[in-house]
């Protein structure tokens, strides 16, 4: 069967590269991709730099160097940042503010983003976790033809984890991950692009030629407006599954 290439880059610091066990999320995140669509032949790019800083580091310049140097454009682009900024006390307006320019570097040029929220981490202040809790927010209600946003920060707990998860999926740090953590990552991101390939999937197909009866037919069309309105209920939040096959 012969495979479309699909390109990635997965774009960000120490938890992009895999630090320090050298186990980038991106390897999960391929598997789980071409098990969900085998005619896919998915390509990933790798781009983390431990410690770099949205906000006064090489970010930018790094990211803009990946989409220029392409021999041909990103499908998707997956940015995760801010983790150092908001370490080193930056504000959070002005996370959110240069976030928001390194996701228009690929969506200006075609390519679609997944942002992931800061996740959280063993350390914890009242001053740190209000910082990260507005970018959070700010990635969340970021709306943009082409951008989506997942919530890392939801789905890779910390303080909310068993001991022995904890132990498991986070790194002796508390602030970097195992190798199961760096899997369990890709797992839960792979999840989330499935939901949304699909659900544009769904979204270009003719919904008659797939769902003959007209009240389900009625509920998919409802359900596909809700997404266009910006609903923060649905995908572009990473909540809504709709998948080809249970539209047959």
């Amino acid at each position: 069967m012969a495979t479309k290439p699909f390109r990635i880059l997965c774009f960000g610091n120490s938890l992009t590269s895999g630090h320090p066990v050298d186990h980038p999320y991106a390897l999960m995140l391929k598997t789980r991709l071409e098990k969900a669509f085998p005619t896919l032949d998915v390509q990933c790019t790798i781009n983390g730099v431990p410690g770099d800083l949205v906000t006064r580091g090489t970010f930018m310049d790094r990211l803009g160097r990946d989409w220029k140097r392409a021999e041909k454009p990103f499908d998707w682009t997956i940015v995760l940042g801010g983790t150092n900024d908001i370490g080193w006390g930056y504000p959070a307006e002005e996370v959110a503010q240069a976030l928001k320019k390194a996701w228009d570097i690929p969506l200006s040029r075609g390519g679609k983003v997944l942002a992931l929220t800061i996740p959280e981490c063993r350390a914890s202040s009242a001053t740190v976790n209000d910082r990260r809790n507005s970018v959070n927010k700010a990635i969340k209600a970021y709306k943009r033809n082409n951008f989506y946003a997942f919530d890392l920060f939801d789905a890779l707990p910390y303080h909310s984890m068993e001991e022995a998860d904890q132990d498991k999926y986070w790194g002796m740090d508390g602030l970097h991950l195992t190798e199961s953590g760096y899997d369990l990552m890709g797992s839960k991101i792979a999840k989330c692009l499935v939901k949304i390939i699909n659900l544009e999937e769904a979204q270009s197909t003719e919904i008659s030629s797939i769902v003959t009866d007209a009240r389900q037919r009625r509920m998919i069309e409802d359900l596909i407006f809700e997404e266009e309105r910006g609903d923060p209920k649905l995908l572009s939040q990473g909540y809504i599954v709709v998948r080809k096959s249970d539209l047959d």
